[in-house]
């Protein structure tokens, strides 16, 4: 394993990993993968603007989806196959939720 923080790069061990986490130092694997990410380590303000903007459309989109009265984004799977099976659709090939939704709408 590695530990890296800014130009630095150590190579650690496990019993010495939670030093470097707290001196603020990530820790990743042989092949570069993150394991373990510093709790001091920060992200620009540009980053955490981008995340606050795509969480803020996320939740818009949200909020419009379940005022718009779809009926079948709250549904499970098998909720949908019960709801196309009372009204008599046919399903096909269907097996997708997605799929599904678009069998039941083409009916109604």
């Amino acid at each position: 394993m590695r530990a890296i923080k800014d130009n630095k790069v150590y190579t650690v061990s496990e019993s010495n990993m939670d030093e470097y986490l707290a001196l603020g130092y990530d820790i990743l694997d042989d092949k570069g993968k993150l394991i373990k990410r510093s709790p001091k380590s920060t992200v620009s303000y540009a980053e955490y603007e981008t995340v606050v903007k795509e969480r803020d459309e996320l939740k818009e989109l949200v909020s419009k989806l379940k005022s718009s009265g779809d009926k079948f984004s709250s549904m499970e799977l098998d909720e949908l196959k019960a709801y196309a099976l009372e009204k008599g659709v046919d399903l096909g090939n269907a097996t997708s939720r997605d799929g599904i939704i678009k069998k039941i709408e083409a009916v109604e």
